[in-house]
């Protein structure tokens, strides 16, 4: 049988899908103009996260296009029901057509899906039988899409512009000079960080969004590191 195209007629759906068509588009040729080439030409970036980016980015959109034109599991109009298998289909109340078990009528498409999930705005399509796999998929590339991106945006912003700041304002000699304090000063403990911040010493609380933050007192030789 071969690959029909379902499409569905609903505004709706599609400006949830232009929506996420454009922040794809912005975030395709944002990121790589803003953090990846200039980083790239710096040399702090190898070719390969470039490439890692484009082929999420790819494998996102090809997911995104192939679950919101793949036919769901539409039924025929006549389906044929193999007299052995008659017990296992009903008649829907809404169309008036036979259908088998565990398929539902989708109201914004107009007819019965095989085992229906749900009809999704986002990708203006019903997620069914013959193309639950391509939601999943879709759900697992914006997933690596999205951390791919949250984690270029931490790298740029809390790694390479001080390191670029460090380069340009700080010479040889005060990066020594600098490097031989940081070796001599106490280092804080990761838990006095985490207390600090979260206001308690009790770890568990850490995780409470229900409470109120009380200031813990910092020692004077950590505070000075501020």
């Amino acid at each position: 049988m071969g690959r029909r195209i379902h499409f569905v007629v609903d505004p709706q759906g599609w400006c949830c899908m232009g929506l996420i068509i454009f922040v794809w588009l912005y975030n395709t040729i944002f990121i790589p103009k803003v953090i990846l080439f200039p980083h790239y030409e710096e040399g702090h970036i190898s070719v390969l996260a470039i490439l890692c980016y484009y082929f999420c980015s790819l494998f996102c959109i090809a997911s995104l296009l192939r679950a919101s034109v793949a036919d769901p599991g539409k039924l025929p109009e006549n389906p044929k029901i193999p007299i052995t298998e008659r017990e296992y289909w009903e008649l829907c109340n809404k169309c008036n057509m036979m259908r088998p078990k565990r398929s539902h009528h989708c109201s914004r498409c107009g007819h019965c899906v095989r085992r229906m999930d749900h009809h999704c705005p986002w990708i203006n399509n019903c997620v069914g039988e013959d193309n639950h796999w391509l939601f999943l998929q879709l759900c697992f590339y914006t997933q690596i899409l999205s951390s791919y991106t949250l984690i270029l945006d931490f790298c740029h912003y809390y790694y390479f512009l001080p390191l670029k700041k460090e380069n340009w304002d700080t010479t040889s000699i005060e990066k020594m000079s600098n490097c031989c304090e940081d070796i001599s000063r106490p280092r804080k403990p990761w838990q006095q960080t985490f207390s600090e911040v979260f206001g308690t010493h009790w770890k568990i609380l850490w995780f409470i969004p229900f409470r109120q933050r009380q200031p813990l007192r910092v020692p004077y030789h950590f505070a000075n590191q501020v």
